[in-house]
């Protein structure tokens, strides 16, 4: 019996089309790292942890308030300090992406800080209950659709070429660090000296596809706390301060 050809999407696409095919990649595209402060989802940990920072419930939304004003002044002094735009985008459905490809085209940038975008955007948060008529007051997870802030980060990596990083600049402030395996390949490659031909997100032409596959295999290798830890410092400075007292709470 002969053995079965592999089932996926890409046998039946490269069998029909055989004689124009020089190689197949397999690795990452679309890559998305999501950090977030766990324990601060729980209204009880969250208690404890605006009770090490001495707020009192009812100071709650002033303090955050003042927690997310001072994680945006420094994204704007780091735009400014680059002479990079500041934009705000007065829709979430707007493509980032293409907003930032649009900057490129106008002000190529090969390394650093490309662009801050913000976008108010859906998350998830807290809000304070029995303010009024002698109620205990508690704080709990907002269950209705909410919106806040979010900064997005967008940087030519020299590792992984052009990524970028979302923030959530009010509590429990989610991280997410999005990447792109195809734009890192092409930096990999560029390093390595191999020649190319890409076309938006795909490559249509390899010098060397064994080569080439190599390298993206090197991209599981990674070593992620080390590139992470240094994203995190760059573009969030308060994730420090926000983070010691929960080493008291745990």
């Amino acid at each position: 019996m002969k053995n079965k050809p592999p089932c996926n999407v890409t046998h039946p696409f490269v069998a029909k089309h055989s004689a124009d095919v020089i190689g197949v990649l397999s690795g990452l595209d679309r890559l998305r790292l999501r950090g977030t402060l766990r324990a601060l989802y729980q209204p009880t940990v969250l208690l404890r942890y605006l009770f090490v920072c001495q707020v009192l419930l009812k100071g709650f939304k002033n303090y955050a308030l003042g927690l997310t004003q001072r994680i945006i002044e420094p994204a704007e002094g780091m735009a400014t300090k680059a002479d990079r735009p500041w934009r705000y985008l007065n829709s979430g459905k707007i493509s980032k992406e293409d907003v930032v490809r649009q900057i490129m085209e106008r002000d190529p940038v090969e390394k650093g800080l490309v662009a801050i975008l913000r976008c108010v955007e859906p998350c998830q948060t807290y809000e304070i209950h029995g303010e009024s008529k002698g109620a205990r007051t508690q704080i709990k997870p907002v269950l209705t659709p909410s919106k806040c802030l979010h900064l997005y980060f967008y940087h030519q990596h020299p590792l992984f070429g052009l990524m970028h990083l979302r923030l959530q600049t009010w509590f429990p402030f989610p991280i997410e660090i999005c990447l792109n395996g195809r734009e890192w390949l092409a930096r990999q490659m560029d390093r390595s000296g191999l020649s190319y031909q890409r076309q938006d997100n795909y490559f249509a032409w390899l010098q060397d596809p064994d080569q080439a596959q190599r390298l993206m295999d090197r991209q599981l290798q990674t070593r992620w706390p080390t590139h992470l830890k240094r994203l995190l410092n760059q573009n969030h400075p308060l994730h420090r301060e926000i983070c010691r007292p929960l080493d008291w709470v745990r």
